[in-house]
């Protein structure tokens, strides 16, 4: 199993965690292999095509060159995925922008987006600090730690898009929210998937 699938798959899991502390982890492992028998059975979910995905990616952020930009549709367990990278650099200093369209996943989804989207944190230390917020009027997740400037700006959007900011040998928090707000949030919640073969 790639990358990408095994990571989504945790935050599946982690999520639904988070949304019921109480449940048993078998059961919830059985439904999941249920949720993928079902999907196998079926055509899996549409996605938006790989194309618009990566045209979504912005062409430079502030004070950051683009150095690389790519998107990938992947599949398993009879659902898909569309993924779609850009990486900003300047000098020692590197953005990344990933968007996944986690709508081909079906149920799958929406379990991942449960736990994380109804909890609020607020937490601080001396080097950095964790927290809920919002990014153009969709929820988000800040963290940023100052000992190396690196940080992550996660947002969920239009119920279907994961958007990950993320960076390294940062000068502050503000280019990694000024790379998020380069980003036209609202058009990506508008994208439209593609027609089912």
């Amino acid at each position: 199993m790639n990358r990408i699938w095994a990571g989504l798959l945790a935050a599946c899991v982690a999520g639904a965690v988070q949304a019921q502390e109480t449940m048993d982890l078998g059961a919830m492992m059985q439904a999941l292999g249920g949720m993928a028998q079902s999907q196998q059975a079926t055509n899996a979910p549409a996605t938006v095509s790989p194309k618009a995905l990566k045209e979504a990616l912005p062409a430079a952020v502030p004070g950051f060159e683009r150095v690389e930009a790519g998107s990938e549709k992947q599949g398993a367990f009879g659902m898909n995925t569309v993924v779609a990278t850009g990486v900003y650099e300047s000098g020692d200093k590197s953005i990344q922008i990933e968007i996944t369209d986690i709508g081909g996943m079906g149920g799958l989804a929406a379990m991942a987006m449960l736990g994380w989207t109804n909890s609020e944190v607020d937490k601080e230390t001396r080097s950095g600090f964790e927290r809920t917020a919002t990014c153009q009027g969709f929820k988000s997740l800040e963290t940023y730690d100052r000992t190396d400037g690196s940080g992550e700006i996660e947002v969920y959007v239009g119920g279907r898009f994961s958007v990950k900011v993320t960076g390294s040998g940062l000068d502050s928090f503000d280019e990694l929210a000024a790379s998020a707000n380069a980003l036209d949030l609202k058009a990506l919640a508008e994208l439209k998937p593609e027609s089912a073969p």
